[in-house]
């Protein structure tokens, strides 16, 4: 994956996350809605960034 594509994957996890997915059921409509988009893989990869940004977001605010 190129830097660019991980970079835009990034921003939209960081999107989604700030439009309020974050609770269990929310993720899992996104992730119904972006697999019905783009396919199950794609969605799941944005869950997975989702993931990881919000592990990040955690470390930001608490050290």
């Amino acid at each position: 994956m190129s830097d660019q594509s991980q970079f835009m994957r990034e921003c939209e996890a960081r999107t989604w996350l700030r439009k309020g997915y974050i609770s269990l059921e929310k993720v899992a409509e996104l992730e119904k809605l972006l697999a019905a988009k783009r396919g199950k893989n794609a969605a799941q990869a944005v869950i997975e960034e989702m993931r990881r940004q919000w592990v990040r977001r955690s470390e930001w605010l608490h050290g």
